[in-house]
């Protein structure tokens, strides 16, 4: 058996041998650690900060500020595109230029600019808006007196899926127009 005095010489000699080892171990599980939380607290930070551009972005498209939407879009685009918030801010940046389309093709209408309203809706829309698209192709149609193509497009709207946002309305524009579904 060894006496305490010999436990400690050889436990003084192994630190000498590890003692570096174990300190720079130490460094780098401390190190490692630090810099785990620190990513975590980073990637955090730029969720709520992508998350807020997100928000920002929803309430201009739903008060129609085209201008404060495509900030907010092109911010999240560019700054956190490796988030999800970078995708939907593509999608939510083409559902508010398909619905500025959209309405600006109803203004043209309103202001009997037929041509110019059909015009604009001459461009592939995604299918979700198909029913609202084909909707004003009708109503075009139908005040330029070209009654086989309104009712064509009234029609097509009718079938859509989604479907037209008033069934009934629009099934009240095919009557009008003398036929039936």
């Amino acid at each position: 058996m060894e006496t305490d005095e010999e436990q400690v010489e050889k436990v003084k000699s192994w630190l000498k041998e590890n003692g570096m080892s174990i300190v720079f171990g130490i460094i780098i599980g401390v190190g490692g650690i630090g810099g785990y939380n620190y990513w975590i607290q980073y990637q955090e930070g730029v969720a709520v900060e992508a998350s807020g551009h997100f928000e920002q972005m929803l309430v201009a498209l739903e008060r129609d500020d085209t201008d404060s939407l495509r900030q907010h879009a092109e911010t999240l685009i560019a700054d956190y595109a490796s988030t999800e918030y970078a995708l939907m801010a593509r999608l939510a940046l083409a559902a508010g230029l398909v619905v500025a389309r959209t309405r600006l093709a109803a203004v043209q209408i309103q202001q009997e600019k037929y041509d110019a309203a059909l015009a604009t809706l001459a461009i592939d829309f995604p299918n979700a808006f198909n029913a609202r698209v084909d909707e004003l192709r009708g109503d075009a149609y139908a005040l330029q007196g070209r009654i086989a193509e309104a009712l064509e497009a009234y029609r097509s709207a009718q079938a859509g899926d989604p479907g037209p946002a008033d069934g009934e309305f629009l099934q009240q524009k095919i009557d009008d127009l003398g036929a039936s579904s």
